[in-house]
Order: C-alpha cells, then structure tokens, then sequence
C-alpha cells in the first residue's frame, strides 16, 4: 500500500510543474494530535492542496506510516474529509475502513493553519471518534 502511495504522490508531483506556474498547487506538512484529550502523542502528515479560488481547496494527505489517508475539500473556515483507515488485522495483513472527517480551520498567517476536526470510523468498534488538533503548513 505504501508503494502505491508514493507512486501517487511522485506522479502528483512531477506533474505539479504545470500548476506550480499558475502557484495553484500546494505541498502540505502537518503536525496532528489524533485523539489531543486522551492522548496527546504527536504524529505528521504530508499532503497537496490544490486552490480553486482565494476562499476553497481539494487535495489529499496521508500520515507518515500509511494507515490514514483521505481526500479533503476545504473552504478558508472548515474543511471535509473522505478517506481510509487501515488497522493490522493481527495475521500480519492490514484491514481498510472508511474514515470521515470534519472541522474547523483558522489560517494564522499565510501558509499556516490551524484546524481542528471530528473523526471517525463507523466500521470499527474498537477505534472510538475522536477530536484531531492539527497545524499544517503550506509551502
């Protein structure tokens, strides 16, 4: 799965010269508290937004170890997230669910962003919906 991700990613960004041109393309880098009440443990994530007009954007993001990806569309106050989450099934494979999210984002200066998001899992139990912190970077 990881190897796909990559291919993904080299493909979005060699492809990004075009729209770089236009300064329409964004990488991200994020800092995220995944569940910041109960555990506060850092993790990153990288990404690309790709800016519609001078209020909304799309892209996608994926934490650094590949088990939570999504799709994001946001506008300069929230943002909406359709992705997968993928847990070890024990054996050694890796299960994929749908994971949701949604929030509230605030832009501190250009190019830094605070958002932070409800997320959830509905197909599994052991994985409760949490509140995510995250500061993101724009380059």
């Amino acid at each position: 799965m990881k190897k796909y991700i990559l291919v993904f990613a080299t493909i979005i960004l060699s492809s990004s010269s075009l729209l770089q041109a236009a300064n329409d393309l964004s990488p991200t880098f994020s800092i995220r508290y995944e569940d910041f009440i109960n555990n506060p443990t850092p993790t990153a994530s990288v990404g690309l937004h790709l800016r519609i007009d001078e209020d909304r954007y799309t892209g996608f993001d994926v934490n650094t170890d590949g088990t939570d990806t999504r799709l994001l569309m946001g506008w300069k106050w929230g943002l909406f997230g359709i992705g997968s989450k993928s847990v070890s099934d024990g054996a050694g494979g890796f299960t994929i669910h749908p994971h949701y999210t949604f929030g509230v984002s605030y832009e501190i200066v250009q190019g830094l962003a605070s958002n932070f998001e409800y997320v959830m899992t509905p197909d599994r139990d052991d994985i409760e919906d949490r509140l995510r912190l995250t500061l993101s970077v724009s380059f």
